[in-house]
């Protein structure tokens, strides 16, 4: 007699969001965009109108340039621009 065979389960891993959380705000609107030969990204919150441009080195991902809005926005600097008129 031989043993039975077991069913192998194989997980696709989770995709890095295309969206994010803005820190002021609270919503799930924050967007980063990069052109393909920039040397920097654009993320902005589409609920509160904050953005900011950020440097883009060639193994960033979105998630890393949110990351790094996300500082420049938590302290405060002013290189965040508001969209309030």
């Amino acid at each position: 007699m031989g043993r039975r065979r077991r069913k192998i389960i194989r997980k696709t891993p989770k995709p890095p969001p295309s969206v994010f959380i803005c820190p002021l705000c609270g919503a799930q609107a924050v967007s980063v965009t990069h052109e393909p030969e920039a040397e920097v990204a654009t993320v902005s919150c589409a609920n509160c109108k904050v953005s900011a441009q950020v440097k883009w080195y060639p193994a960033y991902t979105n998630v890393d340039a949110y990351s790094e809005w996300y500082d420049i926005v938590t302290k405060g600097t002013p290189e965040a621009e508001t969209g309030e008129s």
